[in-house]
């Protein structure tokens, strides 16, 4: 899960909106984004930059789709565990997000999650 952890622009803090999502259920701090075919929330992983992580646990169907979500910016740094050994990720390498849109992984190829501190089983950075 995707936890906030500090802002350094002094604006933007923490808010919460209301999105229609996909079906699914989602967990606090998901990393979603929005579907560009369907207006829909989606869960956002590998190279794909989240647009909104998720603040509610909810199993979202048809009839009830809003999902209460909170906005990325640009100067937050959010904290996350890692789906595999992390401990050799270097502080300014930037990784992707695992499958389940939770965990950021070890691998830097098209990463979206610049790592700003490195502690072993976790990641506190920012999403470029």
């Amino acid at each position: 899960m995707f936890e906030y952890v500090r802002n350094d622009t002094g604006d933007n803090f923490p808010n919460v909106k209301e999105f229609k999502a996909t079906a699914g259920s989602y967990e606090v701090g998901d990393a979603l984004v929005l579907d560009a075919a369907t207006g829909l929330l989606k869960i956002a992983s590998g190279t794909v930059k989240p647009q909104y992580i998720s603040a509610a646990a909810k199993t979202v169907t048809v009839k009830d789709a809003v999902l209460a979500v909170t906005p990325v910016y640009a100067g937050q740094e959010w904290k996350a565990g890692f789906s595999v050994d992390g401990s050799a990720v270097s502080v300014g390498s930037a990784v992707t997000i695992d499958s389940t849109g939770k965990l950021v992984t070890a691998t830097t190829t098209g990463g979206v999650f610049t790592v700003t501190e490195n502690l072993g089983d976790a990641a506190v950075g920012r999403f470029m």
